[in-house]
């Protein structure tokens, strides 16, 4: 079965940024560029036959293109030991209402995504074990002040997983442009 999910693909003007900042943390498994996206709604595993329902809800998705930055640099869980080391997206407004869009259109489709918190993020580095407090302190003030140039985002995209010992896989399965519209 696969595993679905939906987000924004980074132009590559946002690809180059992000990969500018993978380098220097021990235990870490940096993502390459068909990892680096911002998740809008996680689908998970679903049979053949829901795809097309998927695909159907999300073409009727109307949203306008979005000129997102990626900037500073957090960590998920936010207590504990990380797992996801992730820089922030702004303005927030934009892909929290695309998100809200696409999970309606989702529901009415009789499609429930997995409920969870939107943060809008990418994910830089996902860790095999917690890197030294000591580096990962250090790597973070480095960071911090991380600025990506502002670039349009000028379509949406369902994705399918699989996932692997040593890293995920992902397709795009179908492409949904964020077109102008009149409302």
């Amino acid at each position: 079965m696969p595993r679905l999910f939906v987000a924004l693909d980074l132009p590559p003007e946002l690809k180059a940024a992000v990969r500018s900042l993978q380098f220097g943390l021990r235990n870490a498994r940096w993502l390459d560029d068909a990892g680096l996206h911002l998740t809008l709604a996680f689908i998970g595993e679903v049979d053949g036959s829901i795809v097309e329902r998927v695909e159907g809800a999300l073409a009727e998705v109307e949203a306008d293109p979005i000129r997102l930055e990626l900037h500073g640099l957090g960590c998920f869980p936010g207590r504990g030991d990380p797992r996801v080391l992730w820089t922030g997206a702004a303005p927030k407004a934009e892909p929290a209402a695309l998100a809200a869009d696409v999970t309606r259109a989702l529901r009415r489709a009789g499609v429930a995504p997995k409920r969870r918190r939107f943060t809008p993020h990418v994910s830089l580095v996902r860790f095999r074990r917690p890197p030294p407090r000591i580096d990962l302190e250090r790597y973070l003030s480095v960071h911090s002040l991380f600025r990506s140039p502002v670039c349009e985002v000028a379509s949406f995209h369902l994705y399918s997983s699989i996932l692997h010992p040593s890293e995920a896989r992902y397709t795009i399965e179908a492409t949904f442009p964020l077109e102008r519209n009149d409302r």
